[in-house]
């Protein structure tokens, strides 16, 4: 069988859609019964590098230009002188002028029809008419939840039949550190304390950070409802019922310029923004944390969260969308876009004292259900419905 796949998209900012794509490539190009055909934009991504010389791996490079004109018009003509058994589009849908057959492609979330006023228009009505073009062209359309597929089924009938569930996974590096905790003591998280103290000091001064904090970490942009934390965040200091800072990680998204402009600077100086994170800072990012926090309207899959229970981190999120599905039990949750209930969710999380037995279960049950979800699960799935159906 012959894959092509779609990773021009790694080009642009990291995000978790384009996460997913490169993860699940990545542990897709392990199968060397399997010939894989990887276009990227203007240079490999280094993640792949290692696989030029792979005997089943070619790496093509297009060179890079309006991002438009490219996914519509330079993308699409490259592909077509292709010659595969499928064309995985893993990030953003298949191109509305590329005609082939066994196109498979990824919806993460419908949002641009659930919820369009987070959406600049121009995105909206692209998004838009490109998934309900791919509900009428691919074999089959990916998704990342049982949320999506139901949001899928409603919004995109054409895709009902079509549509197949494949989670999202765990990055290796915050399971093996989970894992690793296994025989400790002190359980997950503490193992990532452990392994972190001598990156620790750099870690807080690459990023200015606290000595302790809340985080959250997302791109920064309106569906992420990080107002409404940062809303409940400023009722507890201005009560003087926290001591510690507001972490806010992820580069800044579209509408997120000046929406700290309504709060006070007693709150503003307590407010830490980091911009993008290092993907090899992560694990110790999450790991230093009191608490994390992700009050987002509406997510396909909700990786971030899932991310910081694995590494032993307490969890407070919205109960929006696919979050609950994703996180389990493991997680505490809030009413979504509920001011007071974050606030009062927020404050019983910070107030609280564990026991050590108890934090370690905790830590435990944070653990196991991230382990559910994993990259190399993901991968056989695709290949097995792609074997299936050739």
């Amino acid at each position: 069988m012959k894959l092509f796949i779609d990773l021009t998209s790694l080009a642009d900012h990291l995000s978790g859609i384009e996460r997913y794509a490169m993860n699940l490539s990545l542990e897709l190009i392990k199968h060397k019964e399997v010939d894989f055909i990887l276009l990227f934009k203007g240079q490999i991504h280094p993640a792949f590098k290692a696989y030029k010389k792979a005997d089943n791996v070619t790496c093509k490079v297009l060179r890079t230009c309006n991002k438009l004109l490219f996914n519509q018009i330079v993308l699409p003509r490259a592909v077509k002188k292709m010659d595969c058994d499928y064309y995985f589009f893993p990030a953003f849908p298949n191109p509305i002028f590329l005609r082939k057959k066994n196109m498979i492609t990824t919806i993460h979330d419908v949002g641009c029809f659930d919820c369009p006023e987070t959406m600049k228009t121009l995105s909206r009505i692209y998004f838009q008419y490109s998934y309900k073009h791919s509900a009428k062209s691919c074999q089959f359309i990916l998704t990342v939840s049982e949320f999506s597929m139901g949001r899928i089924a409603e919004r995109l009938p054409k895709a009902k039949g079509i549509t197949k569930l494949i989670y999202d996974g765990i990055e290796d590096k915050m399971l093996a550190l989970g894992d690793s905790a296994n025989d400790d003591p002190d359980g997950p998280g503490e193992v990532i304390k452990k392994k972190s103290k001598a990156e620790k000091i750099e870690i807080l001064e690459k990023y200015k950070l606290p000595e302790r904090f809340i985080l959250s970490l997302s791109t920064l942009e309106p569906r992420k409802n990080l107002s409404l934390l940062v809303k409940a965040y400023a009722e507890l200091i201005e009560k003087k019922a926290t001591d510690r800072k507001l972490v806010l990680a992820g580069r800044l998204g579209w509408k997120m310029e000046d929406f700290l402009a309504e709060f006070s600077e007693d709150v503003k100086k307590n407010i830490v923004f980091t911009g993008f994170i290092d993907d090899e800072d992560l694990p110790a990012l999450y790991g230093m944390a009191d608490l994390f926090v992700f009050p987002s309207k509406y997510e396909g899959f909700g990786i971030p969260p899932l991310e910081a229970l694995a590494c032993g981190t307490r969890v407070l999120s919205s109960d929006a969308a696919s979050l609950p599905e994703v996180l389990g039990e493991a997680a505490n949750y809030f009413k979504s876009d509920n001011v007071q209930d974050l606030k009062e969710k927020l404050q019983a999380c910070i107030d609280q004292r564990e026991k050590l037995d108890e934090m370690n279960k905790r830590k435990m049950e944070g653990y196991r259900q991230a382990q559910k979800f994993n990259w190399k699960s993901s991968a056989n799935q695709l290949l097995e419905l792609m074997e299936e159906n050739m």
